[in-house]
């Protein structure tokens, strides 16, 4: 940060720099604060407000710092994505590195083991009443057909 050489070389638009000068002279003494807030063309309790925000502002800006410098989150994203490109380099030089080893040695490569080609079999599904049964925990009890009547049986 520059230290501005004289007060000219403040940075800040007109309006900001007309409020400022107001505060200041009324807080030196040269205005009361019904004149200032007449100039600046607001109530009394307007004005108390504009001193106290630069009132405030002046006394973060005079805080003590940290020294060094400041992070800020654009520069760490770009230091991450470096980092990324990095090791991502390092794993295709060791990957390469651990093929012309093995071709040396004479090793074969492990094959990937792909998903078979064409159609994969799914479970049969199960029928509505194995499913109630399941819910319920009961096995399923034998059913006696009743005999048809008409018909005799046997001897």
């Amino acid at each position: 940060m520059s230290v501005p050489a004289s007060p000219r070389a403040l940075r800040g638009s007109d309006e900001a720099k007309r409020l400022l000068a107001l505060i200041l002279e009324a807080l030196s003494g040269l205005r009361t604060t019904k004149q200032a807030a007449d100039a600046i063309g607001t109530s009394q309790v307007r004005y108390y407000q504009l001193e106290t925000r630069a009132l405030q502002a002046m006394l973060e800006a005079l805080e003590p710092q940290k020294r060094g410098r400041k992070r800020s989150l654009d520069k760490e994203l770009e230091q991450a994505r470096d980092e990324i490109q990095r090791l991502r380099r390092e794993v295709q030089r060791y990957q390469a590195l651990h093929r012309s080893v093995q071709r040396a040695v004479g090793v074969k490569e492990a094959v990937k083991k792909s998903a078979p080609k064409g159609k994969v079999r799914r479970p049969r599904k199960k029928l509505r009443v194995q499913r109630v049964v399941e819910v319920l925990g009961k096995p399923a009890p034998a059913a006696k057909l009743p005999a048809r009547e008409g018909k005799e049986s046997g001897p």
